[in-house]
């Protein structure tokens, strides 16, 4: 049985959360308006990683993924550049699916 990669809990202290993938990737979970989504932490701009000095990956709001780097936003449903340099282009998503329980699991392939 796959092990879970968090568990809804986790979000309710703080809205995202970093993590590293099985294969290696690091990529992260942010949670806004009860949704929950993820995607490689990795900018399409110049490729960076996108969380914020102090390990968060939302805007101060709590309402867009922001780059610490260059301050670009993406919605969080889609992953779409919405504000900064690579404006239109889009994180790269990571398949996640939810029990009943609240545990996030990698999403079969």
């Amino acid at each position: 049985m796959p092990q879970p990669i968090a568990h809804l809990e986790q979000f309710e202290a703080s809205p995202s959360r970093g993590l590293t993938l099985p294969d290696g990737r690091n990529a992260f979970i942010v949670r806004v308006h009860g949704r929950v989504s993820a995607f490689v932490n990795r900018c399409p701009h110049q490729r960076v990683p996108l969380n914020l000095p102090d390990g968060a990956f939302l805007d101060a709001g709590g309402e867009l993924i922001q780059c610490g780097m260059h301050g670009a936003l993406f919605l969080p449903e889609s992953g779409e550049c919405v504000f900064g340099p690579c404006q239109g282009r889009f994180l790269e998503p990571v398949a996640i699916s939810i029990d009943a329980e609240g545990n996030v699991y990698l999403a079969s392939k």
